[in-house]
């Protein structure tokens, strides 16, 4: 129950900032774990081994790559979350906890992720 509301609360905050906003729960995960089945399945396949075609067999190869990871709850790592798909993403740690995020909050968020400069890898 404590999950569900959790998931509940997050799905209201993803309507609230439509087209900008995109949560993804994920239970029992590990981004090691998904990288090996990925490349397994891409061996198996026969498929020429590139970036994209690696990507195909993630499990999240309908969600587009996260361009912000918020980590609450003061933990400064990634926990082996989303290894791969976070690999330009930009990071924020906060004391927070996630069900105590505020619309303030995610605002804040929000801006200093628009402040930050991207460079994608490039110098």
């Amino acid at each position: 129950p404590r999950l569900q509301e959790l998931i509940r609360r997050t799905d209201e905050i993803a309507e609230r900032l439509p087209g900008c906003f995109q949560a993804n729960v994920c239970l029992n995960y590990g981004g090691r774990d998904e990288i090996v089945r990925a490349a397994r399945e891409l061996a198996a396949s026969g498929e020429e081994w590139t970036e994209e075609n690696l990507s195909a067999h993630l499990d999240s190869r309908d969600v587009p790559d996260p361009e912000l990871i918020i980590r609450s709850g003061g933990e400064c790592r990634l926990s082996n979350f989303l290894l791969w798909q976070s690999a330009y993403a930009e990071l924020l740690f906060t004391d927070r906890l996630w069900p105590d995020f505020t619309e303030a909050d995610i605002d804040e968020a929000l801006r200093q992720f628009a402040q930050r400069q991207r460079r994608f890898g490039g110098l």
